[in-house]
């Protein structure tokens, strides 16, 4: 995919030889932040998404304040998935396959149960393609869906024969949005082609991945930070903002569809709002050669509910404390 973005740069009339760029006169400044997958290299990825819940009972009762002890949970997911070019078309779509080398899930319950295996540990040896356009926009992701929906299936308690599904907690949604992630910090920038300067910032609306299967999307700012010059290449520091998003989510891959009971705390749940989503993250992003070498995101995200048996006038209050991080492992031939 390098030949990408010499066509990138043939398109603005300048390209030099430590990689496509513009600086100064009538370049303004802008560099031109684009993917690239050089053939026959596969780029490893360290995936994680960890996140701490807290459950607590408000109440307008006086009686009632400073009784209702917060319960906590914690889940993690650690995936390695190894990214390869199958197909380079410097004018169209590329295709890439990624293959989960392994996939990790270490999760705390409010009950202290020992939890079945997550449906995403089942990623494992499997293998799905996403194709890019020449910006590295994800442009169809129909192998991954099927993956997802395989996935999706293994979620559901299998002991429930003639009656209500009960799905499992699981991290599948998680897997989903670090693919997006991975992707939109480049992808989503207006009139790539102009490059963009120190400072210019662009707008995106991803999925949040929750321990609820109401997901809901937040709005990403992006801003240009600054560019490092380093003895690997020149990277660009991309950081990132956060807020709630009214949208709706978009044609994400589902992994689950129709009615089920859900097994655990959030069972007992219904009527979930999303009242606020905050946060930051900083991403570097190796100009030279095109690659997204280190994502860190870390939000809160505040929900209400209400119990499907009424407790009296407590209402349960969940805070979800999420951090995300995106590592380049290292590149094979």
């Amino acid at each position: 995919m390098r030949r990408i973005a010499t066509l990138l740069c043939v398109t603005v009339t300048l390209c030099v030889p430590a990689g496509c760029r513009t600086s100064g006169g009538g370049g303004g400044g802008r560099e031109l932040l684009v993917v690239d997958f050089k053939p026959d290299t596969t780029m490893r990825y360290k995936l994680t998404s960890q996140r701490d819940i807290t459950l607590e009972l408000k109440s307008d009762n006086p009686k009632m304040q400073g009784k209702n002890k917060p319960q906590t949970m914690s889940e993690k997911l650690e995936l390695v998935i190894a990214y390869s070019p199958v197909e380079v078309d410097p004018f169209g779509i590329t295709t890439i396959e990624g293959k989960c080398e392994s996939a990790k899930v270490t999760r705390k319950s409010f009950t202290a149960r020992a939890a079945p295996k997550d449906a995403v540990e089942h990623l494992v040896g499997r293998t799905f393609t996403i194709q890019l356009s020449p910006t590295g926009k994800i442009a169809d992701y129909s192998s991954l869906t099927e993956v997802v929906r395989q996935l999706g299936a293994k979620a559901f308690a299998t002991n429930t024969a003639g009656k209500q599904k009960v799905k499992n907690p699981d991290m599948i949604y998680d897997f989903i949005a670090m693919q997006w992630y991975l992707w939109d910090s480049v992808a989503t920038i207006e009139k790539p082609l102009k490059g963009v300067e120190k400072g210019t910032s662009w707008k995106t609306t991803q999925l949040v991945p929750l321990p609820i299967p109401i997901v809901p999307t937040r709005r990403t700012t992006y801003t240009f930070d600054e560019v490092a010059e380093t003895p690997d290449g020149r990277k660009a520091v991309i950081n990132s903002t956060y807020t709630l998003s009214d949208e709706k989510p978009a044609n994400w891959p589902k992994p689950y569809t129709g009615r089920f009971a859900m097994k655990g705390m959030f069972g007992f749940l219904r009527n979930y709002k999303h009242q606020s989503l905050a946060g930051q993250g900083k991403q570097v992003f190796n100009i030279d050669t095109g690659t997204v070498e280190s994502d860190q995101q870390q939000y809160k995200m505040i929900i209400t509910a209400a119990f499907m048996i009424p407790l009296g006038d407590s209402s349960p209050i969940i805070t979800i404390d999420q951090k995300i991080s995106v590592e380049l492992l290292d590149n094979k031939r």
